[in-house]
């Protein structure tokens, strides 16, 4: 068997192929088989579109054959974070209601277009119990979700280090906000008989997700903290948190529930993973250590968060069966934040906190049970932070390639600096990015049939 993975780059983005052989009787990642276990509906999201390719579905010609292969698209991006400075500009005091709509108003589209959108959502809704304030200790109105519904996304991603900003009450009511919306969810729950991964389904694709943070105590497990906050002992089961000294019983845990989700059926197998170092724009020992070990268990895609800048990525081999390969994206920076060269002071690399990353994954199942990522697109993402005329500010988050094109059109001129920042944003995405491009161009393109 044999796998080939085909980087196609564009000037300003890149997409990458993965194909197996059709006729290798071994699946690759160890993964495609069929589920035969029935739908749960708190665990399925099903496209039911009428352009949507099925495996039973029926040609309108006698003379054409069905698809071999079903295909779906996975969108991922970075953290979803509001500083009281995004608050502050979203609070209409005609009203007295808060509206984020604005934010997202130029990537509505290409989220809306995927099959499945995921983003970090790195805040809390304790309602009014708590000021609404972003760092260090964040809680957003509620209409900082409904803002992210109505963009497109059908997921939050809620382990991370903000999760327990407001403790328990915040923990269990933006999770209870997720559900009365009908925005999935993972990372957390609110009661131990919950599950703690998910599987979705798309298209007759089944995907098995899962989501952890680092509690970032440094291996330090004295008295349990996530953002320096004490967890009350019975919320630490309800996140799935990691300690550094802990890790083996993180892979056990990781290990079963990846054993669950394909015995329920899950096709590919998605981590969602809150680590690293901060404004870093290269991964950690650690990581690469964590991630590796996740390969090694048998996860398909990793997507990771928290350092608040774009990192590298890598195809990662498993030490233990080197026909499986994962895609690694180590983080994909802010989706949008307050943090920008104006605002973080002397940190060296300020300015790569305005740039985000979206990934769009379309993985394709084959009518014999394999699965595999059969195109890997990249949309760098840059925030536009500027002052309107009566000096109120505004975030708007840009994509960058489009709005180079069609610079009006996106609300670069609204400032003196759009153009030429979101000109640097991207050689700076791009450049952090190279090594991805570069290791398919060594590892696959000798394989490729001439």
């Amino acid at each position: 068997m044999f796998i080939i993975i085909l980087s196609v780059i564009a000037a300003v983005s890149i997409a990458c192929i993965f194909l197996l052989d059709p006729s290798s009787q071994k699946n690759p990642s160890g993964i495609g088989t069929t589920g035969t276990s029935e739908n749960r509906e708190s665990d399925v999201r099903t496209d039911t579109s009428s352009d949507s390719v099925t495996s039973d579905s029926v040609s309108s010609s006698p003379t054409e054959k069905p698809s071999p292969y079903n295909e779906m698209t996975l969108l991922c991006t970075g953290d979803v974070m509001y500083h009281s400075q995004q608050i502050e500009s979203a609070f209409n005091s005609t009203t007295g209601t808060y509206d984020f709509n604005s934010t997202y108003a130029y990537i509505r589209d290409i989220v809306s277009d995927a099959d499945y959108a995921v983003a970090n959502f790195e805040t809390t809704l304790a309602g009014e119990s708590y000021p609404y304030q972003g760092f260090p200790r964040f809680n957003s109105p509620d209409t900082a979700l409904t803002a992210l519904e109505s963009a497109g996304f059908d997921m939050m991603l809620f382990a991370n280090n903000h999760c327990y900003d407001t403790e328990h009450h915040g923990l269990i009511r933006t999770q209870q906000l997720f559900d009365s919306i009908g925005i999935d969810y993972i990372g957390a729950r609110t009661d131990l008989n919950d599950k703690t991964y998910k599987i979705i389904e798309v298209n007759g694709i089944k995907l098995g997700m899962l989501n952890s943070t680092d509690d970032l105590a440094y291996g330090n497990t004295a008295n349990r903290t996530l953002n320096g906050i004490k967890l009350a002992q019975g919320d630490i089961p309800l996140i799935d948190i990691f300690n550094h000294s802990l890790l083996e019983e993180f892979y056990a845990s990781v290990s079963t529930s990846i054993s669950a989700m394909k015995e329920n059926g899950a096709d590919m197998i998605v981590f969602f993973i809150h680590w690293g170092n901060e404004y870093e724009l290269k991964h950690n020992y650690m990581q690469e250590t964590i991630a590796q070990k996740l390969c090694n268990l048998g996860v398909d895609v990793i997507i990771g968060g928290h350092p608040h800048v774009v990192q590298d990525a890598d195809i990662l081999t498993s030490e233990s069966d080197p026909s499986h390969k994962t895609v690694c994206f180590y983080s994909l920076g802010n989706l949008v934040s307050n943090q920008n060269r104006l605002t973080m002071g002397d940190l060296y690399n300020k300015a790569y906190t305005e740039n985000g990353l979206i990934v769009e994954l379309t993985i394709r199942k084959y009518n014999d049970g394999r699965c595999i990522v059969s195109n890997v697109k990249t949309v760098p993402l840059w925030v536009h932070r500027y002052h309107t005329a009566d000096y109120s500010l505004r975030y708007n988050i840009i994509p960058i390639e489009k709005a180079l094109a069609d610079p009006t059109g996106y609300g670069l001129y609204n400032s003196s600096f759009g153009f030429s920042h979101a000109t640097e944003a991207l050689k700076m995405t791009n450049a952090t990015l190279a090594g991805f491009v570069n290791a398919f161009a060594e590892e696959i393109t000798p394989f490729i049939p001439s």
